[in-house]
Formats: C-alpha cells, sequence, structure tokens
C-alpha cells in the first residue's frame, strides 16, 4: 500500500508496522528529497484521530490481502476436491482406489473416497463463504475510512493499491 502525500513525492506504508507515522511521511513528502522550489507546498495537519484512521486503513489493508489469498486457496482445494471426485467416479481399474497413508498404499471402497471428499468440499466451500463475508466486512470499513481520509487530505493521499 502506498501513500502520497505531498506534491509528487511518494512514501511506501511499511507492511510489517501499521503503526507508521504519517506527520513523518509528511515531513518528507513536503521538503526533503529535492522537491522543486516552485511548487507550491501545502502544509497539511494530521490529526491524532486521522493517524488512528490511517493506522486502521493500513491493517485492514493487510487483512484483506491475507483474505484475498486464503480465499484463492480455498478455491484451488474446492476444485481439486471436485476433480479427486470425477476421478475416483470414474475409476475402473481391477485393484480399484488406493489411499496414501505415509508411504503405503490401501486399497478403499469408492463410496469411502467420494464421502471423505464430498465432505472436504463442504467444508472447504463452508470456510469460503465465512472468509468471502469477513472480507466484504474489510472492503466496506475500508471504503469508508476511504471515504473520510480522501474528504480530510484529497489528493495529497493516495489510499489505491
Amino acid at each position: 500500500q502506498a501513500l502520497t502525500l505531498g506534491l509528487g513525492r511518494r512514501a511506501v506504508a511499511p507492511h510489517h508496522r501499521p503503526d507508521f507515522c504519517a506527520r513523518a511521511l509528511l515531513d518528507r513528502a513536503r521538503g526533503q528529497g529535492g522537491m522543486s522550489d516552485t511548487i507550491e507546498q501545502r502544509d497539511i495537519e494530521v490529526a491524532k484521530e486521522d493517524q488512528v484512521r490511517i493506522n486502521r486503513f493500513s491493517r485492514l489493508n493487510l487483512r484483506y490481502d491475507e483474505l484475498d489469498d486464503e480465499i484463492q486457496g480455498l478455491k484451488k482445494d474446492v476444485q481439486t476436491y471436485k476433480d479427486a471426485i470425477e476421478e475416483a467416479e470414474g475409476c475402473m481399474e481391477e485393484e480399484g482406489l488406493l489411499l496414501r497413508i505415509g508411504e503405503a498404499f490401501t486399497p478403499v471402497e469408492e463410496d469411502v473416497v467420494t464421502e471423505k471428499l464430498g465432505k472436504l468440499v463442504s467444508d472447504s466451500e463452508e470456510q469460503l463463504k465465512v472468509k468471502t463475508d469477513q472480507i466484504e466486512e474489510v472492503k466496506t470499513e475500508m471504503d469508508q475510512l476511504k471515504k473520510v481520509l480522501y474528504n480530510k487530505f484529497g489528493s495529497t493521499i493516495n489510499l489505491e493499491k
């Protein structure tokens, strides 16, 4: 997540420290690093509640990315389980299905395999629904914070990915 504070300068919000100091970023953006003297600089006051909002947005942004990764993983798992069910149902081998336990393979009945895989699919889909609901809540709160912060700071702050 990058925050743009001041005119033309870009500061990167640290992912490992959501409690970064917006004041330091503003100071860096305002006068250090070779900004042209011909550009008029605006002094922006960052109140404590604004700093709290910026920190909250940073933490929510990290949570959003984590949830998004988890959702992608769960979608992949669901598809893998569904593919495995199709393969198990289409198996016409003489020895049937073999289940790997450690380094050994043991024969199992098709019904047991499809039942177990069906349970894995339903569990993963349930987790996917929970994570999707959580990411929607995070997104809603992020949108509210964006609205407040953009109203206060205008184009001097960038809360986009």
